[in-house]
């Protein structure tokens, strides 16, 4: 074991590194108890792996110009922010050293310790921002490097009703923001009619993929006109100048979870000047087109067992 001298003071207890091409230190792993004095205080990086739900990761990482990449921290300690003091498991940082993210927790989701588990050691955490005021346990904060936030990820089993461009709305997953603090994404908890440029779609993603609030399936521009959403549901048909029909509804398919059942494909609706696009392919001349959109032809659980017998599926 070597020590290797950062910005940061002297690292002790090296288990194994990792360099750039320029000889500076990448990441390391340590067991031994190391003071990191950092522009947000003194930090204990991770040196003891031992425990159920402690992640085997790098104890600390720096970006190629020697600046700190990312802590991750032995304890739960608590960080100045620009949005008050938070508590921490795991921080991020840009190349200039401002706060990137902020994991209120980094446990090791597992079969002996599950996200319940997890989510019972989360603190919850003050809000005041332009889509209202609220206390509610959240996984991580991201923030622009200005300072202001970026983004929200919240447990998933978590609800919060926001004021958005488009009324009260229940959210679920996270939330995204403008640097102003506009709106600019929510993952709906539940189906909502959305008012659109070609009429009213239901909006909702059955199976929303992405584990942080950086981008959800309905997104607003920076003043608060629709630029995408996602339905699980509607059924757009397009008719053209010539009387030629077009149609785009999700779609169905073979469940990679349960044999034998099937899944919704929800269908991607994106808006941007006077034109709409289905699934970023298709796209047509608003002022061109004739829509018709017939709501909820398609109604199914995340999962069929039997396709046939299934109201969703006839």
């Amino acid at each position: 074991m070597k020590n290797i001298n950062t910005k940061y003071g002297i690292l002790e207890g090296i288990t194994s590194v990792s360099y750039y091409d320029n000889n500076l230190i990448k990441e390391c792993t340590l067991n031994k108890i190391n003071n990191i004095k950092t522009p947000y205080g003194i930090f204990v990086p991770q040196w003891d792996d031992s425990g159920e739900r402690r992640k085997l990761t790098y104890s600390i990482s720096f970006h190629k110009n020697g600046n700190l990449k990312s802590i991750s921290l032995q304890n739960m300690s608590y960080l100045n922010t620009p949005i008050g003091i938070l508590p921490a498991e795991l921080i991020t940082f840009y190349e200039d050293e401002s706060i990137n993210r902020v994991f209120n927790l980094n446990g090791k989701i597992s079969a002996y310790w599950t996200e319940e588990d997890e989510c019972k050691l989360a603190d919850d955490i003050e809000f005041n921002l332009p889509i209202g005021r609220f206390r509610k346990k959240t996984i991580g904060i991201h923030f622009y490097k200005s300072g202001e936030v970026k983004s929200i990820t919240f447990w998933p089993r978590d609800k919060i009703t926001i004021k958005s461009p488009i009324g009260n709305v229940v959210t679920r997953i996270g939330l995204s923001f403008y640097k102003n603090g506009n709106l600019k994404s929510f993952e709906p908890s539940e189906y909502i009619c959305v008012k659109t440029k070609i009429g009213n779609i239901t909006a909702y993603d059955n199976n929303p993929l992405g584990v942080n609030g950086d981008s959800n399936s309905v997104r607003f521009s920076i003043d608060g006109e629709i630029k995408s959403l996602t339905t699980s549901t509607d059924k757009i048909e397009v008719i053209l100048e010539n009387g030629a029909k077009k149609v785009h509804q999700p779609q169905l398919k073979p469940s990679l979870l349960s044999e034998g059942s099937m899944e919704i494909v929800p269908l991607c609706i994106e808006f941007y000047e006077n034109k709409v696009c289905f699934d970023k392919i298709y796209e047509y001349f608003v002022s061109d087109c004739t829509f018709k959109i017939e709501k909820k032809i398609l109604k199914i659980d995340s999962s069929c067992s039997n396709c046939a017998g299934c109201s969703g599926c006839s």
